[in-house]
């Protein structure tokens, strides 16, 4: 049995600790596949070397910084590399009973897939839990049912093409991939037991997607990705996926992008950015090139708040907000998987968007 982590730039005392909990089990016929999703360099060192700790662990660095978070790419890589017959996909936020693994084989069945219930654990529990692991009496906050801790047979899993890679940030990749299970033919088995504890940790802050930041954070995307499943469950839809599913870019990848065979500079003009993303990057195929968008000094001055406000005739112009979405939104219909690198400036008065479209050339593994 192999267990999948899907891990970027998260603090590495919850990984130590979920992975301490594994140390633990009563049988110990498994390991851990540990997929860094193109951590910052900072995280990934540390993470690292926190993992090298466990001998029961592999290590493996795929992506890169300028890639968006997808978890279901960094899953369905580690898929590729497991070997055994039953897959456990995991988190680095979850804590393990004992005896978690040994249900866990007695559960493996090659015609169905097991889901668990979670205790969810309070900030001040989870402190004390990082001090000292002990999870044989624990207070929870609630108990719920997990949709992302599952154990699956791995031929199911190649059938299904793992986890629909079109699903950015978070939301809905697991209900998806239980539902295509099911569309499969495997049977659902709920483990009632309690054998899983996830440690506390900040809500995914939803206002925020709606704020530029220098972290990529796209309006909406909840429910972007909400729309993409139910469209898979009304077209019954069992493999999304292409071909190349459970491939990913290399740190090696992003050097081609450091030198784009061209550079376009554009202001925040709504014509301009709009015509460039809807006509003229196509003319640009088979190349790397790097468009770098400015906020215009003339788009918070004073002369163009006054006439914007008198309704004057004008030249429209977008936030730098609504550009971000509209190339990551770009990014997640179209480009998903290209080679690309995505950034904001630390001001938020510019992003930079470098792709190769060359789609032949995008050597991914």
């Amino acid at each position: 049995m192999q267990i999948i982590f899907a891990f970027r730039d998260r603090d590495v005392d919850r990984v130590k600790l979920s992975l301490t909990s594994l140390k633990s089990q009563t049988q110990n016929s498994f390991n851990v596949i540990f997929i860094d999703y193109g951590s910052q360099d900072s995280y990934a060192q540390k993470v690292k070397e926190i993992v090298s700790r466990f001998t029961f662990v592999t290590y493996y660095y795929v992506g890169h910084p300028g890639l968006l978070w997808n978890k279901s790419k960094a899953i369905n890589y580690g898929l590729r590399k497991a070997h055994s017959d039953f897959i456990i996909t995991a988190d680095v936020d979850v804590l393990f009973t004992e005896n978690f693994v040994e249900i866990a084989l007695k559960l493996s069945n090659p015609n169905s897939f097991s889901l668990f219930k979670i205790g969810y654990l309070s900030q001040q529990v989870t402190e004390e839990q990082q001090k000292h692991l002990n999870l044989k009496a624990i207070k929870t906050t609630h108990i719920g049912d997990t949709f992302g801790i599952g154990l699956f047979p791995k031929s199911t899993l190649e059938a299904v093409g793992g986890l629909d890679e079109f699903y950015h940030f978070y939301g809905s990749e697991d209900e998806d991939l239980n539902y295509r299970v099911l569309l499969f033919g495997a049977t659902l088995n709920n483990c009632n037991e309690l054998l899983l504890y996830h440690q506390w940790h900040e809500r995914y802050p939803q206002e925020k997607d709606r704020q530029l930041t220098v972290m990529p954070r796209l309006r909406n995307v909840l429910r972007i990705n909400q729309r993409h499943f139910l469209w898979h469950k009304d077209q019954k839809i069992i493999h999304p996926n292409p071909k190349t599913w459970g491939c990913c870019y290399r740190k090696d990848d992003a050097i081609i992008l450091e030198d784009p065979t061209f550079k376009i500079h554009l202001y925040n003009i709504s014509s301009h950015v709009e015509h460039f993303f809807g006509a003229a990057i196509y003319t640009y195929s088979g190349s790397v090139i790097q468009v770098v968008i400015t906020e215009a000094p003339y788009f918070k001055s004073l002369k163009y708040q006054i006439k914007k406000a008198m309704g004057k005739q004008s030249q429209p112009y977008m936030t730098m907000k609504t550009i971000n979405d509209l190339i990551l939104k770009e990014i997640m219909f179209h480009y998903r998987d290209h080679n690309y690198a995505y950034e904001v400036s630390e001001d938020l008065k510019q992003v930079k968007f470098t792709i190769n479209l060359d789609i032949s050339n995008n050597d991914i593994n």
